[in-house]
């Protein structure tokens, strides 16, 4: 949905601060918070991802980069796909254990397979 339309008010440079602060405490844009506050009287807070989601996340990102290479192996009939697709979701399984349990270590082999590192986590 394309916003185009404003809403002025007005408020001390304190109010502006302390609702600023607000918004980046509940994880959201400065403009989202307001026009949640304002529509629904309450902000409904996303907590911080932690290390250990963002390592899952990157590996599944990873994953599913490797995902269009394979449709490319199935168009030309290259039987490795079978392989290839069981090794990937053996890793998003890994990292999926990972995202769930933050004592859960994903093995080095993942990391190997995929061809990443261990700090290849920024998002």
């Amino acid at each position: 949905m394309n916003k185009t339309e404003f809403i002025k008010v007005r408020c001390t440079l304190e109010e502006k601060q302390r609702i600023k602060s607000k918004a980046e405490s509940a994880g959201r844009k400065f403009s989202d918070y307001c026009r949640e506050i304002l529509l629904n009287g309450e902000v409904v807070a996303v907590p911080k991802m932690t290390d250990n989601e963002r390592e899952a996340i990157a590996i599944l990102q990873h994953t599913g980069r490797f995902y269009g290479q394979i449709s490319n192996l199935i168009k030309v009939k290259d039987e490795r796909w079978v392989l290839i697709t069981k090794n990937l979701s053996l890793c998003a399984k890994e990292a999926f254990k990972r995202f769930y349990d933050p004592h859960f270590r994903v093995d080095d082999e993942i990391y190997k397979v995929l061809n990443m590192r261990r700090d290849d986590r920024k998002m």
